[in-house]
């Protein structure tokens, strides 16, 4: 037998011989892939405007998992922030894994371009949209600058921070100093007089203001510009 043959008939054997797990995909390996496609899935229902990266922990290969001979079955992730654990589970044969993963989502957010004092006029000068990590947000944030503009920061802001709605208060409705008329009921009579408001004050906010009548000093919430109605 010539050189040639003998090294066919070698190849052949040592593949013949070969462990099948060298040429097989492993359970493991199967439940690796299984679980990122359904981490994909969810995350694009749950946040179909994020970008998501997903991390999933190695499956330790010293666990024997037996060859699960239906679809796998997943549980909804559980977890704060980008850590989460879900459970792996095959129905035939019975057994079940807790996977855990890192997931970060991002998304476009309106974010301060400088950084922002206290009861500053939000414009599309001082913000920007960029993308943002997202994931352990868990305030209302925008993302469209004309959604805020006109708005008002309640605190100072850093620059490059994502603006978020308790950050912010509405643009006035009224301002210290203008005339209003002040409406009261008693009785289910409506009485109307003028004052003048003494704060600043937004939709709905109560202020203080003074009715030019009497001199008194009352509370009352702001109803649309230049009307505000006391208790």
């Amino acid at each position: 037998m010539n050189t040639y043959n003998l090294t066919r008939l070698f190849v052949l054997t040592t593949f013949l011989l070969a462990p099948v797990h060298i040429f097989a995909e492993s359970e493991a390996e199967k439940l690796e892939q299984a679980a990122s496609l359904y981490l994909q899935e969810h995350y694009k229902k749950t946040s179909p405007d994020a970008r998501i990266e997903i991390k999933l922990n190695p499956i330790s290969r010293k666990i024997k998992l037996k060859t699960c001979l239906v679809p796998f079955d997943f549980q909804t992730p559980k977890g704060n922030g980008s850590r989460i654990t879900f459970r792996a589970r095959c129905q035939s044969p019975l057994w079940q894994l807790f996977i855990a993963a890192e997931v970060k989502q991002f998304g476009l957010a309106v974010v301060s371009r400088t950084s922002l004092p206290r009861k500053t006029y939000l414009s599309e000068k001082n913000t920007l949209i960029q993308e943002v990590d997202i994931t352990s947000l868990r305030s209302a944030y925008f993302t469209n600058s004309n959604d805020i503009t006109g708005w008002i920061t309640k605190r100072s802001i850093a620059a490059n921070t994502i603006i978020t709605a308790p950050m912010l208060k509405a643009p006035l409705t009224i301002s210290k100093g203008n005339a209003v008329i002040i409406e009261a009921k008693r009785n289910g009579v409506s009485i109307r007089t003028s004052g003048t408001a003494l704060e600043d004050g937004t939709l709905g906010e109560q202020i203080k203001v003074r009715n030019d009548r009497s001199g008194i000093t009352v509370k009352a919430r702001v109803i649309e510009p230049g009307l505000v109605r006391a208790p």
